[in-house]
């Protein structure tokens, strides 16, 4: 069974496993143990050893595949179609509420022409729509440089909402700022957490950019000031959970930046309010306890929240009704095969997106949920599961399901990455700059993957790393995207012009290796040429 290393931890259910090789089983935790006893039989004690998280698993030769899944069925585009978010993005990104195609062409320079006459949209600046119509012309499509190099998994970074810093978390306990205002990315702080016993799980910006939080497998959340950044500056903010073995999955600000909102392995949502430093609610989303992999506000008032679980199940809230002794959700969405890994708003108050370890993405209408009895049914339809996402193979069954759950009000499903080794993160495209047009989403394989909202189909997969990318980021006014990876790197993601990009299909695209210089030996642009050519004959004829 090869040299793997069996650590002892404290943790149950652990959503996020390393792997390193170091010494032999029998050797640290079986030597009285029988040794008659057949693989099949160790292999089973393991695999409820590592459930109950009484140990860790570290091996590096665990399953991982590089290429992507192959999907036989067309996305089916019916209810998408028919749906209020399909012509609401439609007109975002310039193509009008009309019949025609979201995919058409469009001529650049007719555009340019009609607001130099005075015949565009407003009579003369480009509206909005029409700058995102433009902007989506310049998908991110290859990888420009590492930004940094954090020597440990890098497992979260995000963007403040201003778009003025990022700040990525790793394994390495180290949480680095930087300033985001161009696209080079400079490191401005770095500050070692605190309680950091495995790694930061989550981590998030206030809505106003003055403060963050991060968690760890730790009964509190820690917050400090972005311009202190000591670690004598964090503060804890005591859950009080009731678990013996807890660690908390996801954290997000309240858009109004007085509550933080949590997610637990013990099957709970948390509440902490900052104005009375307290802990007001702890609801139990999982009845199983399923950890509680992706929590947040569905818009601006802070009022509607939303969870998602190890179960599959999407749970919404209403803040304003909800009673803790008795805690009931607003509606429920039933329709993933598998896990939730990561939920992301439109903050429209409509619309969400989940990623799952089923490996598809589903778009929810929030005004239609599942069927009171969908969420029992769905219980005892995935309680047969029998793989686990950290290294284990994918069933082929989840690419190309003969048909839904039972209760699935999905608006639209979007299938073609790989959900593996982590709590993979998938989101909308900002709204300033695409319209939301597009959904982005890290990847098993080590790609970013970016799917047209509208058609269901991939548009970019850009292949940046050598390990799972876990999070995504997408400026918010820049065509530009960062990828956090269990390869150490955070790399930067732009769209470069057709002519200075190798002409291979996605799913072959070259590799961003330590020692590539393929971009300070880039040729010039074609226009490039023909004006340096036009010069030179001009200069002859003089």
């Amino acid at each position: 069974m090869g040299n793997i290393v069996l650590r002892s931890r404290a943790l149950s259910n652990m959503s996020d496993v390393e792997f390193e090789e170091d010494v032999d089983i029998e050797d640290d935790l079986y030597e009285n143990a029988d040794e008659a006893l057949s693989e099949h039989h160790l292999v089973s004690i393991l695999r409820q050893l590592i459930s109950s998280g009484e140990i860790q698993i570290l091996n590096q030769d665990h399953y991982y595949s590089t290429s992507l899944p192959v999907i036989k069925r067309r996305p089916n585009l019916e209810l998408l179609k028919k749906s209020a978010i399909y012509q609401s993005i439609k007109q975002a990104s310039g193509y009008g509420a009309d019949a025609s195609s979201p995919t058409e062409k469009f001529s650049l320079m007719e555009m340019l022409a009609k607001r130099q006459s005075g015949f565009g949209t407003k009579g003369g600046p480009f509206a909005s729509s029409d700058k995102c119509k433009i902007n989506n012309l310049y998908v991110p499509n290859r990888t420009k440089r590492t930004i940094y190099d954090c020597n440990s998994k890098v497992f979260c970074g995000r963007f403040s909402r201003d778009g003025s810093q990022f700040i990525s978390a790793s394994q390495d306990s180290q949480i680095r700022v930087f300033d985001a205002t161009s696209s080079q990315y400079p490191l401005k702080r770095q500050i070692e957490a605190k309680n950091v016993s495995w790694s930061i799980l989550d981590i998030d910006f206030s809505p106003n950019g003055e403060y963050f939080v991060y968690t760890t497998w730790a009964d509190a959340l820690f917050v400090s000031r972005m311009h202190e950044m000591a670690t004598d500056d964090i503060h804890s903010l005591f859950l009080h959970s009731d678990s013996q073995k807890f660690g908390v999955f996801t954290v997000a600000y309240s858009n109004c930046g007085k509550q933080i909102l949590a997610g637990a392995n013990d099957g709970c949502l948390y509440a902490y309010d900052l104005i009375g430093n307290r802990r007001v609610l702890k609801v139990p989303v999982a009845e199983d306890k399923h950890d509680v992999n992706a929590v947040g506000f569905v818009d601006e008032t802070s009022n509607i929240f939303f969870s998602g679980t190890d179960n599959g199940i999407i749970k919404v809230w209403d803040r304003r009704c909800l009673n803790e002794d008795n805690p009931e959700p607003a509606g429920v969405l039933v329709g993933h095969f598998d896990g939730v890994t990561y939920i992301d708003s439109r903050n429209d108050g409509r619309y969400i997106i989940s990623n799952a370890k089923d490996q598809s993405i589903k778009l929810w209408d929030l005004r239609v949920f599942s069927p009171p009895e969908a969420e029992s049914k769905a219980r005892d339809f995935l309680s047969y599961g029998n793989w686990d996402y950290r290294w284990d193979e994918v069933p082929k069954r989840f690419y190309n399901p003969a048909k839904p759950l039972e209760g699935d009000t999905s608006v639209m499903t979007y299938r073609g990455h790989r959900v593996q080794k982590s709590l993979i993160r998938a989101k909308f495209s900002p709204a300033a700059t695409t319209g939301q047009r597009f959904i982005y989403t890290g990847c098993g394989t080590g790609r970013l993957i970016i799917y047209d909202a509208l058609t269901g189909k991939i548009v970019q997969a850009i292949e940046s790393h050598k390990d799972a990318v876990r999070d995504v980021a997408w400026h918010p006014h820049r065509s530009e995207v960062l990828t956090c990876s269990w390869d150490y790197h955070v790399n930067l993601q732009i769209y470069q012009c057709a002519d200075n990009v190798e002409k291979k299909p996605f799913s072959k695209t070259r590799r961003l290796d330590s020692d590539d210089d393929s971009e300070n030996e880039s040729p010039p642009l074609r226009r490039s040429r023909r004006i340096a050519e036009l010069r030179r004959a001009q200069a002859n004829f003089d």
